[in-house]
């Protein structure tokens, strides 16, 4: 790395620590200036002693966090693109490729069954094409995309609103492990950032700059899931939404949101269609399907050809121990083969 862009990347780190806490205020500071450096070393002599810019850039090496900044190649080509793109991104994990499709996912934290059924089945049929799932690692709609990614093989970017070693909500730390193993954690603020309200609806606008769609599945009219979709419009990306019920209120921000101009997704197909891909056959993309005992395979048997039973009617199609046929089961569900459905019912996916 050249040892200017080191430096400004250094500089660039230690000033957004000092802002940390009123981190929105720190574009405005930066406009009187020429280079980071100068920035900081315009600084009294109080504030540059509250931190050392050596000292803080090696605690992102210890924690094995790279730091990008706008000038850099590796920076995102599409986040260049919107209005006020981050001076600088932290990031854990590797970039997926950008021959692959990105696609941001956002909605409501309350996810209903409905939408736990759609979503499902858009991404699910989405990731063999190579797709990269990006949301915000909120609860909900966030939290399911980036699970779906991962347990179908596919990658997915996490964007936080708090620095990456305050994963929030908490309950998400172990995914966040996960989405690090098979894609990237993101966040344009420091180490130690604590959950700032403000800071949530700001960095949604990295979530939408940084695909060329965002796909919305419930969301009510007043959401930060529409407050991405606003920042799409205004970066000149499409917006996708997936229609509701009139009596759910998680569908009035995405019924709303077709109503002015957003693209009905009602199948896979829609979104694949204006990615200009072609729709694959079901050989082309079918899961190699590994059955451990000869259970197994009954129950995904008689579960192929009906609508979703229930548990009891399982256990007296495939004639076996009760114990045995949940065990059966639960192994099917791990394998992402059936899901289980309200009503204590299981479906073949």
């Amino acid at each position: 790395m050249p040892r200017r862009l080191e430096e400004e990347k250094i500089y660039l780190n230690a000033l957004n620590l000092l802002f940390r806490d009123n981190f929105l205020k720190l574009p405005q500071f930066l406009l009187k200036y020429r280079s980071f450096k100068e920035a900081f070393e315009s600084l009294d002599t109080k504030q540059k002693k509250r931190f050392n810019p050596l000292q803080e850039w090696e605690k992102l090496e210890k924690n094995k966090i790279k730091f990008i900044t706008f000038n850099e190649r590796v920076y995102p080509p599409l986040l260049k693109e919107i209005s006020y793109p981050p001076f600088g991104l932290y990031l854990k994990g590797e970039l997926p490729s950008l021959n692959d499709y990105y696609l941001s996912v956002v909605g409501t934290r309350k996810i209903s069954f409905y939408g736990k059924l759609a979503i499902e089945k858009i991404l699910k049929d989405l990731i063999p094409y190579h797709f990269v799932i990006i949301s915000g690692l909120a609860l909900g709609i966030d939290t399911l995309s980036h699970k779906i990614a991962l347990s179908e093989g596919g990658k997915t970017i996490a964007v936080l609103g708090t620095g990456l070693d305050r994963i929030f909500p908490a309950v998400n730390e172990s995914l966040s492990q996960k989405i690090i193993q098979n894609g990237t954690l993101i966040s344009e603020y420091p180490l130690s950032t604590t959950p700032f309200k403000s800071y949530f609806p700001w960095r949604n606008r990295i979530i939408s700059g940084l695909s060329p769609a965002t796909l919305v599945i419930e969301a009510p009219e007043k959401s930060g899931a529409l407050i991405t979709a606003n920042f799409a419009l205004e970066q000149n990306r499409d917006v996708f939404a997936v229609p509701g019920s009139i009596f759910n209120n998680n569908s009035f921000g995405t019924n709303k949101l077709i109503k002015q101009g957003a693209k009905l997704i009602s199948r896979t197909e829609d979104i694949l269609e204006e990615y200009h891909l072609e729709v694959s056959t079901t050989s082309q993309i079918a899961k190699t399907i590994h059955f451990d005992n000869q259970l197994e395979k009954e129950i995904y048997k008689t579960l192929e050809t009906s609508e979703p039973l229930l548990v009891d009617k399982i256990i007296e199609k495939v004639d076996h121990k009760t114990t045995e046929v949940l065990i059966g089961l639960a192994s099917l569900e791990l394998k992402g083969l059936i899901k289980h459905l309200e009503g204590d019912r299981y479906s073949k996916i």
